[in-house]
């Protein structure tokens, strides 16, 4: 199909974004059987004609951003669309070429949705997370809460005489008691366990912003080096080898 390039340029132009306007695609999340929906419509921003017939380049195009929608959405929660559709928008709106002579140069416009039965599946996932977000704080609530008491030694004999029917025959040495207390003495939630683990849990909130895995092997690198700077290769290895860990870019796109 040559036809296109004895029309002239800005008529033919039109006619291939003309084919570009609905490019719709079911596209995985990083939820198994959640997908979004998306509707995407790529606008053609050069001049045939092109090495290329009509019919390929409208092809190539809709491969090229149903390619660079997965890319986004894959590693994307279906829980919040609003900041999906911005990031896969934005994504989507950088100028992008085919390989021809001229190249193709070309944007896409993106409506991220879910369909009724993805709705249903994020509403279920939600409320499971919630339910467990609830049973894991009441768990850790109560833990903490025993922790606390049994830190104190007269607190650890109450405990064992109530099981005990109060024999105070078999009651446990005081060396027993302090031992067993000092032990839940010892035990202390996240939040309370002092700058270094609070540095950490910042690293892991930090490492966790990046959702590509390229960006988190970057990460990994420098943070790496630093440790080798600092003369501390044992721990530059092992950061080095959980990076080797990270899922793997797929290959290809445009």
């Amino acid at each position: 199909m040559r036809w296109f390039r004895k029309r002239r340029s800005g008529s033919s132009r039109k006619e291939l974004n003309n084919e570009l306007t609905h490019i719709e695609a079911r596209l995985s999340s990083r939820h198994e059987g959640i997908a979004f929906h998306v509707v995407m419509t790529a606008t053609v921003h050069s001049d045939p004609p092109y090495e290329m017939e009509a019919a390929q380049v409208t092809a190539s195009i809709r491969a090229a951003v149903r390619h660079a929608a997965a890319e986004v959405l894959r590693v994307r929660d279906a829980f919040d669309l609003a900041t999906v559709q911005d990031v896969c928008a934005a994504e989507l709106a950088r100028e992008r070429s085919l390989a021809a002579k001229p190249p193709v140069l070309f944007s896409a416009k993106v409506t991220v949705g879910l369909l009724a039965e993805d709705r249903a599946a994020v509403s279920a996932l939600l409320d499971a997370q919630r339910k467990q977000s609830v049973a894991d704080e009441l768990r850790r609530q109560r833990t903490d809460a025993l922790a606390a008491q049994l830190s104190d030694p007269a607190v650890v004999l109450a405990r064992w005489l109530e099981r005990n029917d109060s024999d105070w025959s078999k009651a446990p040495e005081d060396a027993k008691t302090a031992d067993i207390a000092q032990r839940f003495a010892q035990y202390r939630p996240v939040e309370h366990l002092g700058v270094e683990y609070a540095l950490v849990d910042a690293v892991r909130q930090f490492l966790s912003s990046f959702p590509e895995p390229s960006q988190k092997r970057m990460i990994h690198t420098i943070l790496a080096g630093g440790m080798r700077a600092m003369d501390r290769p044992a721990q530059a290895e092992l950061v080095e080898a959980l990076a080797q860990g990270l899922e793997p870019v797929a290959a290809g796109g445009p």
